[in-house]
């Protein structure tokens, strides 16, 4: 047998919340997450002690107790969002990134354009490959009809190969949506047929290909993605009075 894991850092234990007294006692679905900085002793147990206020461990031990209790009763931190654990770098850099992605997707929805693109900007600087970010930016330079520039990010996102990954089917559709209103419906089609193949049963793609389709002046390949998306979902009305209107 190797030797016991090592113990050292901040855990959490969960607890239930209760109000009231006597008649009125009554258990809550709420909880309330407690944090202690737990090690091994020299007993080959684990010290609960508690954080001091800047979440640095204290030399208070609220309890010893078994690895076996220890285990059963507390979790480390890495395992939830807590602004008590300490960040790796690479965890701190992402972290920064969302925030510059966070406020260029604000002045985005703002019309700010150009602070859009700047916030895009430094978030690409940190991280090259971030599809939101490469998104985002283009969204930008379209609006500010800097087509080019625009395209130039289309362009590093359909190489980017975590593109093509299932939790990437929404970054697509957006993209999708994004080129078919700038009138660029062959670059629109072809990120809607590569969210389609990841994921064959999302109607709604289906139907974003079909309206592209159609836009483009293409009725046969319009009516036959809207048949697809009536396949998939009998009920979808939008579908179906996009599909009338075709001639």
């Amino acid at each position: 047998m190797g030797a016991p894991e090592k113990i050292s850092g901040i855990y959490y234990e969960r607890k239930i919340l209760q109000m009231g007294t006597g008649g009125t006692h009554k258990v809550t679905t709420d909880h309330h997450d407690l944090h202690y900085f737990a090690r091994n002793n020299a007993r080959d147990e684990v010290d609960i002690c508690y954080l001091k206020p800047d979440g640095s461990p204290s030399p208070i031990v609220a309890e010893s107790i078994t690895r076996e209790d220890f285990a059963a009763r507390f979790k480390d931190c890495a395992t939830h969002e807590c602004d008590l654990r300490k960040k790796s770098p690479e965890e701190k850099k992402a972290a920064a990134v969302d925030e510059k992605v966070r406020k260029g997707e604000e002045h985005l929805q703002k019309k700010e354009y150009n602070s859009a693109t700047f916030e895009f900007g430094q978030a690409l600087k940190a991280d090259d490959k971030r599809l939101d970010a490469h998104l985002g930016k283009g969204q930008a330079h379209l609006a500010l009809g800097e087509v080019e520039k625009a395209k130039e990010h289309f362009e590093k996102m359909a190489s980017t190969n975590t593109l093509y990954d299932e939790d990437n089917k929404h970054t697509l559709n957006e993209l999708g949506i994004t080129l078919r209103k700038s009138g660029m419906f062959e670059e629109a089609i072809r990120n809607y047929q590569t969210a389609s193949a990841i994921d064959p049963g999302d109607e709604a793609l289906h139907f974003n290909m079909g309206r592209a389709y159609k836009e483009w002046g293409k009725t046969a390949e319009a009516r036959e993605a809207l048949q697809k998306a009536l396949a998939i979902k009998t009920d979808f009305q939008e579908a179906a009075d996009l599909l009338k209107s075709l001639k």
